[in-house]
């Protein structure tokens, strides 16, 4: 199940984090926050490994791996697994799922990489708003 969402600029600052189900409310934010922000070390962690076998592979190779944007696992807690997602534009979507609930441990990585394809789609969809201006908040519930 997941617990929580976010959109994260190209500065790393935070455009979008927010709880998803029951955990939507502000008692929350904070530990939210926290997850997220420590995923992003994770993040640009994964990101330069992936950048610098880039820059060895092949052409070929190269451009699949760039067209596969899904990060997968980035780290897991006792209750947590938090999973990443960058865009062509370095625009970098989390997804944090409860790994203490039944449904939360089983689940696939093909449902993960499905669902941060979405909130790509919806990201995409939000920022194609014409009163919406790039490096701005989303605020949506």
């Amino acid at each position: 199940m997941a617990v929580c969402v976010a959109v994260i600029g190209k500065d790393n600052s935070p455009l979008y984090i927010g709880g998803i189900g029951n955990d939507t409310s502000t008692d929350n934010e904070l530990s939210r926050q926290w997850l997220v922000h420590t995923a992003l070390d994770a993040l640009e962690e994964r990101l330069a490994t992936t950048n610098s076998n880039n820059a060895t592979a092949s052409a070929n190779a190269a451009r699949t791996d760039l067209r596969d944007l899904y990060l997968g696992l980035l780290y897991s807690t006792d209750t947590h697994k938090i999973y990443g997602y960058v865009t062509n534009t370095k625009i970098k979507l989390v997804l944090v799922t409860s790994s203490t609930s039944p449904s939360g441990s089983n689940i696939r990585d093909a449902e993960v990489r499905t669902a941060l394809r979405r909130l790509h789609a919806l990201y995409a969809d939000a920022i194609c708003n014409p009163f919406h201006l790039p490096g701005d908040q989303i605020i949506s519930q």
